[in-house]
């Protein structure tokens, strides 16, 4: 599939298609139900079985390992069948491991084994219904329509940062009001929901092109082989990864600093990266208009040469930068993560055949996760041997490179018009 580079007119993206609405419907379910468990079932660790923070951090472990370990063959095996099945039984799946939990503690059995299995297969499951879902919008909204693309991805966006920043919220709130295991349940019921959304989807799904089957080995070697040989791709994969590494760096301290160094209470450090969470909203808000605007490749350079100099304001923060100065360079820095998700998706799902989208999502997948995972770790590595101040401005030097990879790219000339 090409990429025109060109023109600078734009008409409103065409209507999408009604079954796109049964797809977002389903996706709400999805991710808040993902975000909403991955706080409840901590807290039921900590209180039906009094977790300590060896049990938590393997929880959360435990939860993130089958992003790392099985992005590859998920994306891959997705490439060689049909995704719509995939996702509804990877809800219904999620349906009965979540909904296991309160059950099993409802008889007194529940086990913090059993935690860290249905937080693993959930993982899992995830897997596989993030990397198809991703692969089947194209199929669904026209995939060589980019405007079609960006405007559902946009939507998409919005869902996703929406569940980011309240789903946690929300996930406290009602464990306050009644127990964890009230909140588990109804997240179990919401899978099962966004399972019956997608059964109701009515565009029949394109088969698969016959080709020689070969071993996933193969296939996941040739996904590898395009991400890292198609200049496009290879710019969002080394962009992706530079902007994961610096957040998770810059979260991971963050804290120290704020808290330990300067002496703000939660309250404020909730405020500071709630501010983030606004800005990563209005990046999908606007994700679309801004693409639009300055044309969809070069609005991805324009706002990461802005980030470049704002995000060495937040290692300077309570010294040279004021805290609510500080506060809107996160917001704008977690500005680009939202409008990332909008118009580097759709430019992924554009330039990827649909035989390989699984692999190429899947891929990219691994990369990510991985540079989330690399991020702390190196912030960890040099905050202690430097303090946290330091391991920030490392983080923020990865966040202004960011453009470096667009700019050595065709991406700065491309746009998202399609037929």
């Amino acid at each position: 599939m090409s990429i025109q580079h060109a023109p600078r007119g734009h008409s409103d993206a065409r209507a999408l298609p009604r079954d796109f609405t049964r797809y977002l419907v389903a996706a709400v379910a999805a991710k808040w139900g993902f975000n909403i468990a991955k706080v409840a079932i901590p807290l039921v660790a900590i209180t039906s079985l009094g977790a300590g923070p060896g049990a938590a951090g393997a929880l959360a472990a435990a939860g993130t390992a089958p992003f790392l370990l099985l992005g590859l063959p998920a994306g891959a095996w997705l490439d060689r069948v049909a995704r719509r099945p995939v996702m509804i039984a990877m809800d219904l799946a999620r349906f009965a491991l979540i909904g296991s939990v309160p059950v099993a503690a409802a008889f007194s059995a529940l086990t913090m084994t059993q935690l860290w299995v249905v937080v693993f297969l959930n993982g899992v499951a995830t897997v596989f219904f993030d990397v198809a879902m991703q692969s089947h919008l194209p199929d669904l909204v026209g995939g060589g329509d980019g405007r079609r693309l960006i405007a559902a991805n946009g939507r998409l966006g919005i869902v996703e940062q929406m569940a980011l920043v309240g789903a946690p919220a929300l996930a406290g709130w009602l464990v306050g009001l009644s127990t964890a295991s009230a909140v588990l349940i109804a997240t179990a019921l919401g899978y099962l929901w966004s399972a019956l959304w997608i059964r109701r989807i009515q565009r029949p799904e394109p088969r698969q092109v016959e080709v020689v089957r070969r071993s996933l080995a193969a296939e996941v070697r040739e996904g590898l082989s395009f991400v890292r040989h198609n200049r496009t791709l290879r710019a969002i994969a080394v962009a992706g990864a530079l902007v994961n590494f610096a957040t998770a760096g810059t979260v991971a301290m963050l804290p120290l600093i704020l808290v330990q160094e300067l002496h703000w209470t939660e309250s404020q450090l909730g405020l500071f990266l709630g501010a983030g969470g606004t800005g990563g909203l209005l990046g999908a808000l606007y994700g679309e208009r801004l693409s639009r605007m300055l044309g969809a490749g070069r609005s991805v350079l324009v706002i990461g040469l802005v980030i470049a100099p704002v995000s060495f304001v937040l290692p300077l923060v309570g010294q040279a930068v004021p805290g609510p100065a500080a506060a809107l360079a996160w917001a704008i820095v977690i500005f680009k993560v939202g409008f990332d998700s909008v118009v580097l998706m759709s430019f992924r799902q554009h330039v990827t055949p649909p035989r390989l989208l699984g692999r190429v999502n899947g891929t990219l997948r691994v990369m990510f996760s991985g540079a989330l995972t690399l991020g702390a770790a190196a912030a960890a590595f040099v905050g202690d041997l430097s303090g946290p101040r330091a391991a920030t401005w490392v983080a923020c030097a990865a966040l202004a490179l960011v453009w470096v990879p667009i700019l050595r790219s065709p991406m700065r000339r491309q746009t998202l018009d399609g037929s």
